[in-house]
């Protein structure tokens, strides 16, 4: 390659990127492992930044993942000279990166992937906090990783996105690099006089990727006297496009049936269960990306599973154990995944939508209402959260204004002036309820059942009691007095049956700080 030629790479570079918008951002970081690619990433890079083509700050990031003996060590000793030549500031992390691998029981390559994902995406997160500007993270695929990548996927029975794969851009990662070939990149490497580290594993036919690079796509190419890349870059191409307007049939389908419980993403499964198969896999995955942020490791046993449990009629609450410990979460028309030690919260999120009032900690606080003047009111703080109960006395007016966080209960029905605020996690004997106007009690679990509570959030639901008597259940009745402007004349017709309306009574309020 001449000198002159090297200005055309860095041409072609900054096209196929602004085309896609790669560099729309404040910073990039290049994972520079050393290697050629990276290498000529950084020098392709800095060389737009000094032409004045692109705004973006240029940052180096290398993993040391200690996986060969001095000679990762010697790559790292490497970047750092080129970073300190070129005056790029590099930022150097080191892993156990076998350690990692036997402690989850993957493989070596699959452990030093999801640390180095793991630190691009902590080190972007930083410097975005410290300059308030856009990170993106640099990665050195090009368009000869596309055609093994594709081959390599076709022979897993991959779909179209593993055949639309390496893509210019996936969140925060971006690839400049897919409209150049290796060899292009090695020639403007020595057109440069840069060095750069080879690793010897790669010149192998050991390994799925090795043996495709190495032994298959040149036979292949021998065969049909081209360069494999060049046809299966225009396939690439012809799937990208059938794959846009998925996605954006995707996207529609996903706001559509998508909502939020309190941070927490979860979709309809109504709506959900109705889409085009080839539609609702994707939407299945996209709240995956959503709530962990990537799809690493969501393989196609999980979404099966996942959308079996989508598909399954469903009266209670169902999960399904994913990869990392989490969960795929079912209740009704609700589906959502979480980690495995939020499904009790997710949960009482439900429990909250549905109207009732929830704390994950144990509730259990006796109240003394004796005391109580027409002056003063009884403020009681439920631990750990936002929420209050405070009681005071009112007069029996007929302009009360209601909500359903309000109940209004005569002083005489709470027996010794003593009630108890709980959760079942707080108190486990025996409840009942009787609900104003019913026939008969009903066992407190029991109730939750018809109710259709998730089953991990009832323990949670808070409640006045007395005597093992829920007097009011927020969210669904109360057993005495009145809670708005309908239950309030049903209870005087019921009192002028069997005596005097009392002229005062205590209200009781749920509020949030």
């Amino acid at each position: 390659m001449k000198k002159e030629e090297t200005a055309k790479i860095l041409d072609r570079v900054l096209e196929f990127s602004k085309n896609k918008g790669l560099f729309d951002c404040g910073i990039i970081v290049v994972g520079l492992s050393g290697g050629p690619d990276s290498v000529a990433l950084l020098h392709i890079l800095k060389g737009l930044s000094d032409r004045g083509d692109i705004n973006c700050g240029i940052r180096a990031f290398h993993c040391n993942h200690h996986l060969r003996p001095d000679v990762c060590d010697k790559e790292a000793d490497m970047v750092r000279d080129l970073c300190q030549k070129l005056g790029i500031e590099l930022k150097v992390l080191d892993f156990d990166c076998k350690g990692f691998a036997e402690q989850n029981r993957i493989s070596e390559e699959t452990a030093g992937r999801v640390l180095r994902y793991e630190a691009f995406e902590q080190y972007a997160l930083a410097l975005e906090n410290s300059y308030g500007k856009e990170v993106r993270i640099a990665i050195a695929h090009h368009r000869d990783d596309i055609a093994e990548t594709m081959m390599m996927n076709l022979f897993r029975g991959a779909g179209l996105e593993g055949l639309v794969n390496p893509k210019p851009q996936a969140g925060r990662i971006i690839r400049p690099l897919l409209c150049v070939n290796k060899k292009e990149l090695v020639d403007y490497l020595e057109c440069l006089g840069a060095d750069y580290a080879v690793d010897q594993t790669n010149l192998t036919t050991e390994g799925t990727r090795n043996t495709w690079r190495n032994d298959l796509l040149p036979k292949i190419g021998g065969y049909y006297k081209e360069d494999p890349s060049v046809p299966l870059t225009r396939t690439y191409k012809l799937l990208s496009d059938d794959l846009d307007l998925i996605d954006q049939l995707v996207k529609d389908a996903y706001s559509l049936n998508r909502r939020e419980l309190a941070g927490y993403p979860v979709l309809s499964v109504s709506g959900v269960e109705k889409l085009h198969p080839a539609v609702r896999s994707r939407v299945i995955r996209r709240l995956w990306l959503e709530t962990f942020g990537n799809l690493t490791d969501f393989e196609e046993t999980h979404l099966s599973g996942a959308a079996t449990l989508l598909e399954r009629d469903c009266e209670g609450e169902l999960t399904l154990d994913m990869s990392f410990a989490r969960k795929a979460y079912r209740h009704g028309d609700i589906f959502a995944f979480t980690e495995g030690d939020k499904t009790a919260d997710l949960a009482g999120r439900i429990a909250e939508d549905m109207g009732f009032i929830v704390s994950q900690d144990p509730v259990n606080i006796g109240i003394d209402l004796r005391d109580i003047t027409k002056n003063s009111e009884i403020c009681t703080k439920i631990p750990n959260s936002a929420i209050n109960l405070k009681a005071r006395i009112i007069e029996n007016k007929g302009d009360l204004e209601y909500n359903n966080l309000l109940w209004f209960c005569p002083f005489d029905v709470l027996q010794d002036g003593r009630i108890t605020l709980s959760n079942r996690n707080g108190i486990r004997s025996d409840l009942r309820m009787r609900k104003a106007g019913a026939n008969g009690s009903k066992d407190l679990n029991r109730l939750m059942t018809d109710l259709k509570i998730p089953e991990s959030s009832r323990g949670q639901i808070l409640f006045i009691e007395d005597q093992g008597n829920v007097l009011w259940l927020p969210g669904f009745g109360h057993a005495a007095g009145f809670t708005n402007a309908v239950s309030r004349e049903r209870y005087i017709a019921s009192c002028n049956g069997e005596g005097s309306v009392p002229d005062t009574m205590i209200m009781f309020s749920i509020e949030r700080q």
